[in-house]
């Protein structure tokens, strides 16, 4: 019988320090598991944030589109009457890939953003008859100065449901 009293002590034993081991062990894992929770939701509130950065370029960007064709962009608008913000002048817009880059700024709550996007803007001013040169290229259907300027176009958006419209759009001279 001691044998078995000492089998019993040591099988004990061995089992109390295998216990301990896997504890050790497992108090790392215990806390990377909140640790990898917080990492995903860091992930998922990234992929979420580079979704709606694209949403937003893409309805800018549709939105020059509509400008240069000279249709009606009120379907991107939160409220149509805010379509009509540019000068009747304005007959092309085009991004200025050789200025500073967009930049596009979404609110914490993730349902408001701001974006600036430096462009070219193209005007057309129709010459008045004041004097004859005015008043021969105009009768031979000219009569048209077009001019280009770098402005910055600045635009406010809004979250409804899952997609984004504008709110506001201006430019202003940079």
């Amino acid at each position: 019988m001691p044998e078995t009293s000492e089998m019993t002590e040591a099988g004990t034993s061995s089992r109390r320090a295998f216990l301990k081991g896997g504890a050790i062990v497992a108090a790392p894992l215990a806390v990377a598991i909140p640790g990898a929770a917080i990492a995903a939701d860091e992930r998922e509130a990234r992929l979420r944030r580079l979704e709606d950065e694209a949403a937003i370029r893409a309805l800018h960007q549709d939105w020059l589109r509509r400008v240069n064709a000279r249709t009606a962009a009120d379907a991107l608008f939160v409220d149509a009457s805010a379509a009509q913000c540019l000068d009747a002048a304005v007959c092309a817009i085009a991004p200025d890939h050789a200025a500073e880059a967009e930049r596009i700024e979404i609110a914490e709550d993730g349902k408001r953003a701001t974006g600036r996007f430096t462009c070219l803007i193209e005007t057309e001013t129709r010459l008045l008859p004041e004097n004859t040169f005015a008043q021969m290229a105009l009768a031979q259907g000219g009569g048209i100065t077009r001019t280009s300027e770098r402005r910055e176009v600045r635009a406010n958006y809004v979250k409804l449901g899952q997609s984004w419209a504008i709110a506001t759009i201006e430019t202003r001279a940079v």
